[in-house]
């Protein structure tokens, strides 16, 4: 899925602090997202470029929830990214998430590296990115496992916005969803 210019967002974290902390703060920092995109976003990418450091409970309180919210809804944007980070505020989003096993995609380059996943779950995004757009059977097929466990993979993948799925119709009939990595 290559993102719309015009529907992608980008929203600034840590001005005006370079070292952010509490649950207070980290609630209002996540108000102040929430207000700021729009319901047509397609991509939002959090910038942490800002920030020097912040502690696992504002973390927790701002990014930990906006991510458990997105897995529960279909709306919102249907791509998040987070970039910015250096490896003191990466390690606290991987224990921040790696708590409540939730993923977060962040953006280094070029590249696009699922924060706090499992082996497993980042080799089944690295062969997501490869095959661009596809469904949970050709996954299956080019890992050798079941299409259950394939769906629920990238079921966790697309709830942490990873991924992008859209809803088909099956050649035998019934429904069949097809999925998109994000393109850079």
């Amino acid at each position: 899925m290559k993102p719309d210019p015009a529907t992608t967002v980008t929203y600034d974290v840590g001005q005006p602090r370079a070292f952010l902390s509490t649950r207070e703060r980290g609630r209002k920092v996540l108000h102040d997202l929430e207000d700021r995109i729009p319901p047509d976003a397609s991509l939002l990418v959090i910038n942490f470029a800002n920030v020097e450091a912040m502690t696992v409970s504002f973390t927790d309180e701002f990014l930990r929830k906006y991510y458990s919210t997105l897995a529960t809804q279909d709306d919102g944007p249907a791509c998040v990214l987070v970039t910015g980070l250096n490896n003191d505020t990466r390690e606290t989003i991987v224990i921040a998430f790696e708590r409540r096993e939730l993923i977060a995609l962040e953006r280094l380059g070029d590249d696009l590296v699922p924060l706090a996943a499992s082996d497993v779950l980042s080799d089944t995004f690295k062969l997501a990115r490869a095959l661009g757009t596809f469904t949970a059977t050709a996954v299956a097929e080019k890992m050798g496992i079941s299409a259950p466990n394939a769906n629920n993979r990238l079921k966790r993948l697309v709830a942490a916005r990873a991924l992008v799925r859209r809803r088909g119709v099956a050649e035998r009939g019934g429904k069949e969803f097809s999925y998109s990595a994000l393109e850079l």
